[in-house]
């Protein structure tokens, strides 16, 4: 009985996820280093800070907020979706299903209003950053996690996205909520006991919903279990592979199950992953992809993401510089490794999963993305995790170094933020007094002429007859400016004998297509002088050319970079 009541030896060290005691506490800093004393300082006024950043972040998100539709088609592809998942049943099969089905609610009943749905990413947005802030919380320093949380409240990147239907905010809600829960796992009891799947099954089902839920939201997010399989290999927890993947099929089973039983062997793929074996996604007469085109698409990727999209996100690249730099992308590289390096040397686990997820999320995006779809989203998800990273690599290695050195993290991070500052600033200036006029009722505010003329005529055509079809080349947006009216969208001409007016009149009673959208729209927005869109014009050539009497002449909108809407006689 004397040995149990033995008090505990004072040299005994508290463990690492004791609950009193969390990883990072001021409460363990001994020193007198800059970096402690900002973490103590951060520390204590937590909650001043995290009231601080979050109103900052919704204050710029209403200063650039868009209330009017992005001229990239899936701004208004996932309401579309959404809206014929309510009016006429079809699930949204191409690209992620889960987030037309979500905004499928509030168009159930408040129907297609753009500042309404838009204002829904403003909400996700600060849900995700809420959600940053807790899964990182006591796991990184005070001064590694709080810059991170201000760059990432502040990068007009993630504010524009704030304002789109694109599915960037939602996803971030997801991928941090899912580090949320991992973590939680990670520090579970039945985790670190290395406890059997039928003792611990809890723990990792809210693991597995949450990939299953980003896979879900966007097909490339099933290799994220790649990334988790590496950790739990480094970490010689190989049961682990098994249980996570266990984890995750309990909710990906049922729902292929389902997707065969009620739509007919559709499934989250769908179309997309075919145009992503192509070689060029808009003719399919080139064929597919090869073994060596994917392996150039990765470093050609790369290059275009790591060197160019993730500077012009912190600021320190232009909008409009698009020319990749090779030294650049080594130089991400080598910092990423370093990076890691440090977090496997320091043994933080948890940042060496967002460093696994980002290797195998962008590594699997890198492959299979058509270098023509060159877009800073594609890596926007992830900034915020790779600032942790880099802040947290270059924490770790200086940490007991003097205040000068250390000053120089801090000269960094407010380069960063100057950066990315004058950036988000300079961008609410410019989108005020257009924010201004679509509150106002000027649904056009912001747009060029070559689309205003497009929408107007666009909106016009609801007073067409219900059962006549127009053809176009800018579908989705069109249905959304018509309030959902359908529109037969024309992406491709690669399919069609264009030397036969025969065959395109085919194609037009295929689609039921009673009219025509004709426009001018620029393949430049900012300069008409580089050309114009053709699809449209080279479809109807034919006609032109062998029967223009079929062809009769409806209404026009504007007299430079007009639009025009033909009925055809057939």
């Amino acid at each position: 009985m004397a040995q149990n009541n033995k008090p505990a030896s004072k040299s005994s060290k508290p463990q690492a996820r004791d609950k009193k005691l969390p990883v990072y506490s001021s409460a363990k800093k001994q020193s007198t280093t800059l970096f402690a004393s900002l973490d103590t300082l951060l520390e204590k006024n937590s909650g001043k800070l995290l009231i601080l950043i979050f109103g900052i972040c919704a204050l710029f998100s209403f200063l650039l907020f868009q209330a009017r539709m992005d001229v990239g088609g899936d701004d208004s592809g996932y309401i579309l979706r959404a809206y014929d998942f309510i009016h006429k049943g079809a699930f949204p099969s191409f690209q992620g299903p889960l987030y037309p089905l979500v905004l499928s609610i509030f168009v159930s009943f408040a129907g297609i209003k753009i500042v309404f749905l838009k204002s829904l990413s403003i909400i996700f947005n600060l849900v995700a950053l809420f959600f940053l802030y807790k899964a990182f919380e006591k796991r990184v320093p005070p001064l590694v996690l709080y810059s991170v949380l201000l760059l990432t409240a502040i990068n007009s990147y993630i504010l524009n996205f704030a304002s789109l239907t694109y599915n960037e905010e939602f996803f971030m809600v997801l991928q941090y909520a899912f580090f949320y829960y991992f973590f939680k796992l990670q520090d579970s009891p039945r985790f670190t006991a290395n406890t059997s799947l039928k003792d611990s099954w809890r723990v990792w089902l809210p693991v597995g919903l949450f990939i299953f839920l980003i896979t879900f939201t966007r097909n490339i997010g099933i290799s994220c279990l790649g990334g988790l399989m590496i950790y739990f290999a480094v970490r010689k927890q190989f049961r682990y592979i098994v249980y996570v993947l266990i984890a995750f099929l309990a909710f990906e089973i049922p729902v292929m199950l389902l997707e065969k039983l009620l739509l007919h062997d559709q499934n989250q793929w769908g179309s997309q992953g075919g145009m992503l074996l192509l070689k060029n996604p808009y003719d399919a007469s080139e064929g597919k992809e090869t073994l060596y085109g994917f392996v150039l698409r990765f470093f050609q990727n790369s290059n275009l993401y790591l060197s160019n999209r993730f500077f012009q996100i912190l600021g320190f690249r232009s909008d409009s510089q698009l020319e990749p730099n090779p030294l650049l992308t080594l130089f991400f590289a080598v910092f990423l490794l370093f990076a890691i390096y440090r977090v496997v040397k320091s043994k933080n686990w948890y940042l060496l999963v967002a460093g696994l997820y980002f290797i195998s999320m962008a590594g699997a995006t890198f492959i299979v993305l058509q270098t023509r779809w060159d877009q800073p989203r594609m890596i926007m998800i992830y900034v915020p995790l790779l600032l942790m990273l880099f802040l947290y690599g270059l924490y770790d290695v200086i940490k007991k170094r003097s205040w000068a050195l250390q000053m120089t993290v801090l000269v960094l991070v407010s380069i960063v933020f100057i950066s990315e500052f004058s950036s988000t600033l300079k961008k609410a200036k410019e989108n005020i007094p257009i924010l201004t006029k679509n509150l106002h009722g000027d649904i056009y505010s912001g747009f060029t002429p070559d689309w205003v003329n497009y929408l107007r005529l666009s909106a016009w055509c609801e007073n067409l007859p219900k059962d006549s079809l127009v053809a176009c080349r800018k579908g989705p947006m069109s249905s959304i400016y018509a309030n959902g009216r359908p529109f037969v969208n024309i992406a491709r001409t690669d399919n069609i004998d264009l030397t036969h007016a025969d065959s395109v009149i085919a194609l037009f009673r295929r689609n039921h297509v009673r009219y025509i959208l004709m426009a001018k729209l620029r393949i430049d927005p900012t300069n008409p002088d580089n050309g114009y869109i053709n699809t449209m014009n080279r479809l109807i050539e034919p006609l032109v050319r062998q029967c223009p009497q079929k062809l009769k002449f409806i209404r026009q909108e504007g007299t430079s970079e007009e639009a025009q809407l033909y009925e055809i006689n057939y």
